[in-house]
């Protein structure tokens, strides 16, 4: 009976060794018959050596289209012209003789740019203020701050109609003029989607001349997500003539440098970037541009780069007065 037993494990075993051989060679197969049908990949230095081949055909629309060509329409002669803000910002950007353009080019995506606290919010919102004075629609997109409570908080709005009567604005013309995404109050604007959604339905239906977002960090979903978001808002904003201004953080405590929330790739998908910046001067350019000694605490505005004009490059030495406005200091 052992011997019986003994037989027929190991005949089972044997099976079962069979087929998973049988298994194994099935996969190996397989695996060879997917590993010839795959593309071998180029060699790097093969693509140095020898040029690539494509056959081209004499006609193709398709490719033809995505090819241009310099226009002749009178579109071509149009200038560069400023939407004035009635800010330190216009004194900043030149025309091509080399003198103020009085405003911030019309059209441009521009980064505002800088440590916390440094002015950067006070002055978006006087530039709104100002530029809805003026008759031009303006979106402002807040996400650090209520637009408005039911509390005694002196809260955004507030302070914004506070501003306008300190600058010897009509509240009206300002209110006509002036439209509000509240994303620190309503949840839905963090969202990509409903943020994407609501702008482009309000820049769209009233005409919007300039938007203010304050600040970029509504945006920032994931890390690395901040300037694909940015690359759809500004192509949707150069399509329609809309003027931005978007405030930035600094990514570092460094002052008066590049390190910008999001990258230096953020800075090159923008067509400027504006350092509103404060700290202590310690090298010699510092000095004799803002006209101070070393370890003097300094407020700074200063223009990175703009692609669509000249600008002024030194840095200008700014304050922030007590009833809240940022202006150029007297001993700039």
């Amino acid at each position: 009976m052992e011997s019986t037993e003994l037989r027929r494990k190991l005949g089972k075993e044997s099976t079962e060794e069979s087929e998973m051989k049988r298994v194994i060679e099935l996969m190996a197969k397989s695996l060879a018959e997917a590993i010839e049908k795959t593309r071998k990949p180029v060699d790097e230095w093969e693509l140095v050596e020898k040029p690539f081949s494509v056959e081209v055909e004499e006609k193709r629309p398709e490719i033809e289209k995505l090819v241009l060509k310099p226009d002749k329409s009178t579109e071509i002669g149009k200038g560069l012209r400023g939407m004035e803000t009635n800010t330190l910002l216009d004194v900043l950007f030149l025309n091509p003789e080399g003198k103020p353009l009085n405003g911030i080019p019309e059209g441009i995506q521009l980064i505002i740019t800088g440590l916390p606290g440094s002015g950067k919010s006070i002055l978006v919102e006087e530039v709104a203020l100002n530029v809805s004075s003026n008759g031009k629609k303006v979106l402002f997109i807040s996400s650090e701050d209520q637009w408005k409570t039911t509390t005694s908080r002196f809260d955004l709005q507030a302070r914004m109609k506070n501003k306008c009567e300190l600058l010897g604005l009509n509240w009206d013309n300002v209110s006509e003029n002036l439209f509000v995404m509240d994303a620190a109050t309503y949840p839905e604007f963090r969202e990509w989607t409903k943020l994407v959604e609501t702008y482009k339905y309000v820049v769209s239906r009233e005409k919007i001349d300039l938007t203010v977002i304050d600040s970029l960090t509504l945006l920032e979903a994931y890390r690395g997500a901040l300037k694909y978001r940015l690359a759809e808002l500004m192509r949707f904003n150069q399509n329609h003539g809309v003027t931005a201004l978007y405030v930035n953080q600094r990514s570092e405590e460094r002052w008066d440098s590049y390190d910008i929330a999001g990258g230096i790739g953020l800075a090159h998908i923008a067509d400027g970037t504006v350092i509103v910046d404060y700290g202590r001067v310690y090298y010699t350019d510092q000095m004799q541009e803002l006209k101070a000694k070393r370890g003097d605490f300094v407020r700074i505005v200063r223009v990175l780069d703009c692609r669509l004009c000249g600008f002024k490059r030194e840095r200008i030495r700014v304050t922030i007065t007590d009833n809240g406005f940022l202006r150029i200091a007297e001993n700039a």
